[in-house]
């Protein structure tokens, strides 16, 4: 799949990033939706997507967009940091794009993927 397509999916994905949701959710649900969102984008991982300019250009724009909600949420701001700092690779080991998703997860999120009483249906 090409690059422009495989960021319009991602930005779908980040519509379930919105101030709302992210700044309302407990710890618990929070942790659903970032291993739900990073199965997503773990899946365009596979088709291809990497870490090249255009994504980092998305990512940046991203951040940009978001930050008038940061100043609204402390608790938004930290949560968006991490996930945009995960996917541009601006974290400590193991990185997303490097990592395979299963120890990923649960080294950098502390979620279990083989886990079965996750249930993304209840955030």
């Amino acid at each position: 799949m090409e690059t422009n397509k495989m960021i319009n999916q991602l930005n779908y994905l980040f519509e379930i990033l919105d101030f709302e949701t992210i700044s309302s959710l407990s710890n618990e649900n929070y942790k659903i939706l970032i291993l739900d969102f990073f199965i997503k984008v773990n899946k365009l991982k596979y088709e291809g997507l990497s870490l090249d300019e255009d994504l980092k250009s998305f990512i940046n724009s991203k951040h940009i967009q978001y930050y008038d909600y940061y100043e609204k949420s402390s608790i938004y701001e930290e949560r968006m940091q991490m996930i945009l700092s995960e996917l541009m690779g601006f974290c400590s080991p193991p990185k997303f794009w490097d990592a395979s998703l299963e120890e990923y997860m649960k080294l950098k999120w502390g979620i279990d993927i083989n886990q079965q009483s996750l249930d993304f249906a209840n955030f």
